[in-house]
C-alpha cells in the first residue's frame, strides 16, 4: 500500500512519489488521536457479550408477553425495554461517531497518488503505520457490527413495546366487556352471600391476627402509641398550622365584594384546612407505622384502603363545602340554590360515603382474591344503584341556579328563605344588570349544567348495564363520568382564576399610571399590546391546564401508562416530509432559539446604542448603522441556529438559493427588490398596519402590508396599491410611528392695537379647555410677526390620538371665535384704500 522509489547506485537518486518527510511526520500526528480513539473502543463492552445480553432481554420480554406476564408484571418489563431500547440509541449513535472519526482517520492515512500501490514496499520505518491501517480497519469493522447490532435492537424493543401496549389494551376491552352472572337469579345471591360471609369474616380476623402478631413481637404497647400519639401530634401541629394560612388565604368577612380569583384562593385555603391536613396527617401516621414495620398483611392492606377512601371523602366533602360556602355568600364560587344548600351539602357528604365505601370493598375484593364473578356482579349492581341514586339526588336542578350572581345576592340560607318571594320579584331586574362574575360565569355555568345532565342520565343507564351482566363496564363508566365532572369542574375553575390572575397581574399597574395620566390628559397607553400579552398568557396557560387534565382523563378511562407513553413519544417524533422531519419537540426547540435570539439580540443592540456607540467618535448617523447591522447579524444568526434545530438540510437550502438567484438574473429582479423591501418593512417596521403616512401625493392609513406591496386607504375611502420598494428608496411621513401623537397648529390673527398678553392667554384658556388637547407637552403660544395689517399669532397643542386630529382642530377654531368675541378681540381682514387722481379737463371744469 505505501511504497517509495530511491535512486540507483549507478543513477541520480530518484524523486520520491508517494512519501516525503513532510507529509510523514503530518500524518504520524494521527497516531495520537487514532490511539485515543482505539482506546475508547477498548472500553466499550465485547460485542459478543453485548450481543447476549440483549438477546437475553429480548427474549424473556418476549416469553412474558407470549404467557401473559406470569413472573412479571407488565410494567416491570415495559420499563426494562425502555431502558434496553435508550441503552441501545445511545450505543448506535456512539458507534456511529466512532465509525465516522475512524473513517476520517483512514482516508487520511491512504496515498493520494493512486500510482503508489504497485511501487516497491516501505521501508522499516513505515512499518507502524501499516499496523496500525490494519488495526483501525479492524475497528472500524468492529463499530460497524456494533452499529448493526444496535439499530436491530432498538427496532426490536420498540416493536416489544408497541406489543405490550396493544396486549393491555385488549386486555382491559375483554375485561370490561365480559359478561359476568346476572344479579337477580336466586342462586347468584345465595352464591354472593356465602362469598360475602366468608370475605367479611376474612376482614374480621385480619386485626385479630395482627394484634396476636404485635402481643408475640412486644410491641403492642409502641403500636398504640403510634395510633393515639401521631395522630394527636398531627392535629396539633395542623392547628397550629391552620391559623395563619386562613388569615392570610382565607375568607376576610370585611370584604364584601371579593373577586372571583381571591374567592377561589378561598376555598382553597378552607378545603386545605378541613380536608388536606386531615389526609395529611393520617398519612404521615400510616407512613410511620409503616417505616417502622408495625403494619403487615392483610391489616395492612385493609388499614391502607381504608385510609384511601376517607381521604377521598375529606377531599370531596371539604371542597364542596367550601365552594359552596353556606353561611358567608359573598365568598361563593359555584351556582347553587340558596334556599337548599343545607341540604345539597347533606346529598354531597352521603354520596361521597356511598362511593368512597363501594371503592373501599371493591378494592379489598381484589387484594384479598373474593372478586368471585357471583359476588363482584350483586356488588357492582347494588353500587352502581346506590351510586345512580345518591348523585342523582345531588345533581338535581333544583339545587343549582344559573347566575352566581342570584346565589351571592341571596345572603345565607336562611334569609334566602326568608326572601323568597322578593327574590322572585327582583330577577328580571337581575338579568339586566351587567356584573362581571355573571359574565365569567356565562359560558361555565352553560358547560356545567349540559355535564350534569349528562352525568344523570348515564348513571341511570349503568344499573341497566349491571342488571344485564356487564357489571365491569357500568360501573367503570359511572365512576369515570363522576370524575370527569369533578375534573371538568376544577378546569373550568382553574381556567378562570387563573384568567384573572393574569389580568391581574398585567393591568394593575397600567391602570394606577393611566389613572396618573388622564390627570394630566397625557398620551394614553397602548392597551393593544397590553390585551396581546393576555391572550397569549392565558392560551399558553389554558394549554398547559388542559394537557394535565386531558392526560389524568385518559388514564382515569383505562389507557394504559404505556400506550400513552407512546402517543406522547409519537407527537414529539413528528412526521417525515420528504427528507425532513418536522416534531413537534423540534419545533419548540426552535421556537425558544429564536425568541431567545431575538430578545439577546435586542439586549445587546441596546446595551450598544446606549453605553458603547455613545461613548465613541463616530457620528450620530454611523452609530445608527453599527446597530442595525449588529440587529441583522444576530436576527440572521438566530435565523441559521433554528434552520439546524429544526433539522433543515443546508444543501437544499443552497439549492434554493441558487435557484432564487437564477431567477432574478432572468427578470425577477423587481418581485424581489419588492419582497425584500417587504422583509425589511416587517423588520424594522418604519410603517405598520394602522399608520397614518404621507407617501408622495397619497395620505391615508395603512390597512394591509404584504411581501410585494402595502395597500393605504385615503381619506376618501378609496385604496392604493404602493409597492414597498417605494416605501423603502423614498421620503414617508409618518403621522404615528412612535405614537398617535399629533401637533395642532392654529394660525390666529389680530387687529392692532389688541392687548398681546390678552391674546396669548384667551388662546391658551381654549387649548386647556378642549377635552382632546393633551396638557403634556403643554400648550404654547407663538408671537410669530406684524404682518401688513394684522398681528400674526399661533396656538401649538399636541393631541392624543390623530383619529381626533380634525375634530379637535375644528373645535379649536369654534372656541377662539367664541372667545375672541367676548373679549373684544378684532380678527381683522386686508383693507387697502384707492385714491383716483383725475387731471383737470380743458376749460379748467373738474369732475369728480
Amino acid at each position: 500500500m505505501f511504497s517509495t522509489q530511491q535512486g540507483s547506485r549507478a543513477g541520480p537518486a530518484r524523486p520520491v512519489k508517494g512519501w516525503c518527510f513532510t507529509r510523514i511526520w503530518a500524518r504520524v500526528l494521527l497516531l495520537v488521536l487514532m490511539a485515543s480513539s482505539l482506546a475508547n473502543a477498548s472500553e466499550s463492552p465485547p460485542l459478543s457479550e453485548q450481543a447476549d445480553q440483549w438477546r437475553a432481554t429480548l427474549a424473556q420480554a418476549q416469553r412474558e408477553l407470549a404467557e401473559d406476564f406470569p413472573s412479571r408484571s407488565p410494567d416491570r418489563v415495559m420499563a426494562q425495554l425502555r431502558q434496553l431500547e435508550l441503552e441501545a440509541r445511545s450505543a448506535r449513535r456512539s458507534a456511529q461517531a466512532d465509525l465516522e472519526t475512524q473513517q476520517s482517520m483512514l482516508e487520511r492515512l491512504r496515498p493520494e497518488d493512486p500510482e503508489l500501490e504497485d511501487d516497491e514496499p516501505p521501508p522499516e520505518r513505515y512499518q507502524a503505520l501499516q499496523e496500525l491501517v490494519q488495526e483501525l480497519e479492524a475497528s472500524i469493522a468492529e463499530h460497524s457490527a456494533r452499529q448493526r447490532l444496535a439499530a436491530v435492537t432498538e427496532t426490536r424493543a420498540a416493536e416489544l413495546v408497541d406489543s405490550i401496549a396493544r396486549w393491555e389494551q385488549q386486555r382491559f376491552r375483554q375485561r370490561m366487556t365480559q359478561q359476568m352472572p346476572l344479579p337477580l337469579p336466586g342462586t347468584v345471591w345465595q352464591q354472593a352471600a356465602s362469598d360475602s360471609l366468608e370475605f367479611a369474616g376474612e376482614l374480621l380476623e385480619a386485626p385479630v391476627i395482627w394484634w396476636q402478631e404485635r402481643r408475640e413481637r412486644d410491641e403492642a404497647a409502641l403500636a398504640i402509641a403510634y395510633f393515639v400519639l401521631l395522630p394527636l401530634l398531627g392535629f396539633l401541629f395542623s392547628q397550629m398550622l391552620l391559623r395563619p394560612i386562613l388569615q392570610r388565604y382565607g375568607r376576610d368577612l370585611s370584604d364584601s365584594s371579593p373577586s372571583y380569583a381571591r374567592r377561589i384562593g378561598a376555598a382553597v385555603a378552607d378545603g386545605t384546612a378541613n380536608a388536606l391536613f386531615p389526609v395529611a396527617m393520617v398519612g404521615l401516621t400510616l407512613l410511620a407505622l409503616t417505616l417502622q414495620g408495625l403494619l403487615t398483611g392483610l391489616f395492612a392492606q385493609i388499614v391502607y384502603v381504608l385510609a384511601l377512601a376517607t381521604a377521598g371523602y375529606l377531599v370531596l366533602f371539604g371542597m364542596s363545602r367550601a365552594a359552596l360556602s353556606p353561611h358567608k355568600v359573598a365568598w361563593r364560587i359555584v351556582p347553587v340554590d340558596p334556599t337548599r344548600v343545607s341540604t345539597l351539602l347533606r346529598a354531597i357528604r352521603i354520596a361521597g360515603l356511598v362511593m368512597a365505601t363501594s371503592a373501599a370493598v371493591l378494592w379489598l375484593l381484589f387484594l384479598t382474591g373474593w372478586d368471585t364473578p357471583h359476588l363482584e356482579s350483586v356488588f357492582l349492581f347494588f353500587a352502581t344503584v346506590l351510586v345512580a341514586i345518591t348523585t342523582g339526588w345531588a345533581l338535581s336542578p333544583r339545587y343549582w341556579v344559573k347566575s352566581l350572581n342570584e346565589s351571592r345576592q341571596a345572603g345565607p340560607e336562611d334569609q334566602a328563605v326568608a326572601n323568597a318571594e322578593q327574590q322572585e320579584e327582583q330577577e328580571e331586574q337581575e338579568e339586566q344588570e351587567e356584573n362581571q362574575d355573571d359574565a365569567q360565569q356565562q359560558g361555565s355555568g352553560y358547560t356545567l349544567s349540559r355535564l350534569r345532565q349528562l352525568l344523570r342520565l348515564t348513571l341511570m343507564v349503568a344499573p341497566v348495564l349491571a342488571l344485564a351482566g356487564y357489571s365491569r363496564l357500568a360501573y367503570f363508566t359511572q365512576s369515570r363520568l363522576i370524575f370527569t365532572l369533578l375534573i371538568a369542574g376544577f378546569g373550568i375553575l382553574l381556567h378562570l382564576a387563573i384568567r384573572e390572575l393574569i389580568q391581574r397581574f398585567y393591568l394593575s399597574q397600567p391602570k394606577e399610571a393611566l389613572g396618573r395620566r388622564k390627570a394630566f390628559r397625557s398620551p394614553p397607553l397602548n392597551q393593544t399590546s397590553l390585551q396581546g400579552m393576555i391572550f397569549w398568557t392565558g392560551l399558553v396557560a389554558d394549554l398547559l391546564i388542559g394537557t394535565v387534565l386531558l392526560y389524568a382523563l385518559l388514564l382515569l378511562f383505562g389507557v394504559p401508562p404505556t400506550t400513552l407513553l407512546i402517543w406522547t413519544q409519537g407527537i414529539f417524533t413528528g412526521i417525515d416530509i420528504g427528507n425532513f422531519t418536522l416534531a413537534p419537540g423540534n419545533l419548540l426547540i426552535a421556537i425558544l432559539v429564536l425568541s431567545g435570539g431575538l430578545i439577546l439580540t435586542n439586549l445587546l443592540r441596546r446595551w450598544l446604542t446606549r453605553h458603547v456607540l455613545p461613548n465613541t467618535r463616530l457620528e450620530y448617523g454611523l452609530r445608527n448603522s453599527v446597530a442595525a447591522g449588529f440587529s441583522y447579524l444576530g436576527v440572521g444568526i438566530s435565523l441559521i441556529i433554528t434552520m439546524g434545530a429544526l433539522g433543515l438540510d443546508f444543501t437544499n437550502l443552497a439549492l434554493v438559493v441558487g435557484a432564487l438567484s437564477l431567477g432574478i438574473g432572468f427578470g425577477l429582479r423587481n418581485v424581489v427588490e419588492n419582497f425584500v423591501a417587504g422583509v425589511l418593512l416587517l423588520i424594522e417596521r418604519p410603517v405598520k398596519v394602522g399608520d397614518w403616512i404621507l407617501v408622495g401625493e397619497h395620505e391615508g392609513t395603512v390597512k394591509h402590508i404584504s411581501v410585494r406591496s402595502t395597500e393605504i386607504e385615503t381619506f376618501d375611502s378609496a385604496a392604493v396599491i404602493v409597492p414597498n420598494a417605494d416605501l423603502i428608496s423614498s421620503s414617508v411621513t409618518n403621522w404615528t410611528h412612535k405614537n398617535r401623537m399629533a401637533r395642532v397648529i392654529i394660525k390666529v390673527s389680530v387687529a392692532y392695537g389688541s392687548n398681546t398678553e390678552q391674546v396669548a392667554q384667551v388662546l391658551l384658556d381654549c387649548a386647556k379647555k378642549q377635552p382632546g388637547v393633551l396638557q403634556i407637552p403643554h400648550p404654547i403660544v407663538l408671537f410669530m410677526a406684524f404682518g401688513s395689517s394684522s398681528m400674526d399669532f399661533e396656538l401649538r397643542c399636541f393631541v392624543g390620538d390623530t383619529d381626533d386630529y380634525m375634530l379637535v382642530y375644528s373645535e379649536l377654531h369654534f372656541a377662539i371665535e367664541r372667545a375672541f368675541h367676548a373679549a373684544g378681540i378684532v380678527i381683522p381682514f386686508p383693507q387697502r384704500d384707492v385714491l383716483f387722481r383725475n387731471p383737470p379737463f380743458p376749460g379748467g371744469d373738474t369732475r369728480e
